[in-house]
């Protein structure tokens, strides 16, 4: 079923594993959503993210306990700027969302230069899913984030989810800093069953353009 607000193409993934995360907060994508992973269960949000001459990657495993979820990111460039960044979080579920039922949560997080260098920030975000009918659903983010010796920064996004049939589900999203970053992203989600899906996905910044490959796995599910 095509979407007017949506753009896709056929890609192929050869491999995933390790994107830099400068405002992704739900794997692939700019704006996350309420849910965790299962109680007890462990998943993998990975993705490939192509921007000019930059080629980076991401690998973020994720364990829920009880009522948290703990995260973990590894970042990398293949083409582009040196280092890794790894960034840690957890992320605490207040109800979560269901079939016509809205879902909230809130998340704390922090992004570190090199594997054990420097701190580079801290964010906290309260994260809200709310279904708009049979198909449509709405993720909105309101938080902050600070990096050392400066001020806290209000932030936010809203995305949206149109699930199209048991295979496709549409994807739209912005995101923004006060006073600073904004991005726009929109692509299709693919799902293999209910645990395995890949995601196809085209942004902008102001440094302009970018295309991302996602894998995803989520037993449990």
């Amino acid at each position: 079923m095509y979407r007017a607000w949506l753009l896709a193409a056929c890609a192929w993934v050869a491999w995933f594993g390790l994107v830099p995360r400068t405002a992704n907060a739900g794997g692939s994508l700019l704006v996350d959503d309420a849910g965790t992973a299962s109680d007890g269960y462990c998943q993998l949000e990975s993705w490939l993210r192509m921007q000019g001459n930059a080629i980076g990657n991401t690998a973020a495993p994720s364990c829920r306990l009880g009522s948290l979820e703990y995260d973990l990111a590894v970042s990398g460039y293949l083409h582009g700027p040196d280092g890794l960044n790894l960034q840690a979080g957890v992320k605490r579920t207040l109800r979560d969302p269901g079939e016509g039922t809205a879902g909230f949560a809130v998340s704390l997080g922090t992004d570190w230069q090199r594997l054990g260098g420097r701190l580079e920030g801290v964010d906290a975000n309260f994260v809200a899913t709310i279904p708009l009918g049979a198909s449509w659903t709405m993720h909105a983010n309101l938080g902050a984030k600070a990096q050392p010796g400066r001020s806290w920064q209000a932030s936010g996004g809203v995305g949206f989810q149109d699930v199209m049939d048991a295979h496709w589900t549409g994807l739209g999203e912005f995101y923004a800093e006060v006073g600073g970053y904004r991005a726009m992203q929109a692509g299709l989600r693919r799902w293999f069953g209910s645990a395995i899906s890949l995601d196809l996905l085209t942004g902008r910044d102001r440094r302009g353009g970018w295309m991302t490959v996602g894998f995803n796995y989520a037993p449990g599910s």
